[in-house]
């Protein structure tokens, strides 16, 4: 298994060259998914992609279909069912959990057996987290076949390497230490997924790097406890330069997220941004924080849109240089066969 921290500069042989960079940022997911058809329409075909949160979820759509047409229609396919699925489910677990603490002054070990006996029997979830992780968990290992994504492309995940400490529960607390560890300099780890052989322990990965703290719990993958990448990196580039990738497409989520692309200088970089914030509300803050758990029909679907446009928007002018440029060569080429075939015609 190979683990790059997010400042790793690998020294690889270069073997991809082309790759694709799929942002985190939960609901708003769906806004890459617009991108990506705009994408496979021109022909775009990555070698290799990293992702954080729901963009490794995303990418490992991509990355276990040979055709890249294909995971993008199935992408766009899946977002439609995120849109009429009830996919976010508050846990009933959270809710015994309080419950516990208030009647823990009348009976002291109420919370020491009642709770832990319905998480271990699997009556109700982790009761750490404000969601049912099992929704989601269905979903994805119905969309993604990670025997498929282990063959497919090349796909790097961002997670970052969460505390656990024996005895206390991944509280509010916990996230807050892992926050400031992240802010102090901790690092994300970067895995590969075609490193994984056992399906679960890839399962998990994945849902590792989508583990929002507090919404969802931490995954255990090969004795280290990790969540939400993007805590630490969200804009996993680095994983492709450090493989050698000189061109990449970065699909972000956010039109004012902090990301220098000066620190790859060897590097062509196309970002896709949002035009406009992609806020589901006008009201500051919970607009941000709702944007990311709105997985309405409505607000996914103007997100494909928007991110299908905003493509396009980004790209249309690059390809019509393209065009010029081709059309130029294509005209020096000719002219130059003309005064070729004028300087070795024969004298009459």
């Amino acid at each position: 298994m190979t683990i790059y921290p997010s400042c790793y500069e690998a020294d690889l042989p270069v073997q991809p060259s082309i790759g694709l960079v799929l942002a985190g940022g939960g609901a708003k997911g769906a806004y890459q998914a617009g991108a990506l058809k705009y994408l496979a329409e021109i022909g775009f075909q990555p070698r290799i992609i990293a992702g954080t949160s729901i963009g490794a979820l995303n990418g490992a759509v991509l990355a276990s279909n040979s055709s890249f047409p294909r995971g993008v229609d199935l992408l766009n396919q899946l977002w439609d069912e995120l849109g009429k699925a009830q996919i976010l489910k508050p846990n009933a677990g959270a809710a015994i959990t309080i419950l516990s603490y208030v009647t823990l002054t009348a009976v002291p070990n109420f919370q020491g057996w009642a709770v832990k006996l319905l998480e271990r029997t699997g009556l109700i979830p982790d009761g750490n987290t404000i969601f049912d992780p099992r929704p989601i968990e269905q979903l994805m290992r119905k969309a993604i076949d990670v025997r498929e994504l282990r063959r497919g492309r090349e796909l790097w995940i961002t997670v970052f390497p969460s505390l656990n400490i024996p005895g206390f529960d991944y509280d509010l607390l916990m996230v807050g230490m892992d926050i400031i560890r992240a802010k102090l300099g901790t690092e994300a780890h970067w895995l590969c997924a075609g490193d994984f052989d056992d399906d679960d322990v890839l399962y998990d990965l994945l849902l590792a790097s989508a583990a929002i703290p507090l919404a969802f719990p931490q995954r255990q993958v090969n004795g280290q406890h990790y969540i939400d990448g993007g805590l630490a990196d969200n804009i996993p580039f680095g994983a492709l330069a450090a493989r050698g990738c000189t061109h990449a497409i970065v699909i972000h989520l956010d039109n004012g997220e902090i990301w220098n692309r000066q620190d790859f200088p060897g590097q062509a970089i196309i970002e896709i941004r949002p035009e406009q914030q992609l806020n589901s509300s006008g009201v500051p803050i919970w607009g941000s924080v709702s944007s990311v758990l709105n997985f309405t029909p409505q607000y996914v679907s103007d997100l494909k849109r928007r991110g299908y446009q905003d493509a396009k928007r980004c790209l249309e002018p690059i390809l019509q240089t393209f065009g010029l440029l081709r059309e130029q060569r294509q005209s020096h080429q000719s002219l130059l066969e003309s005064t070729r075939a004028l300087i070795e015609d024969p004298p009459l």
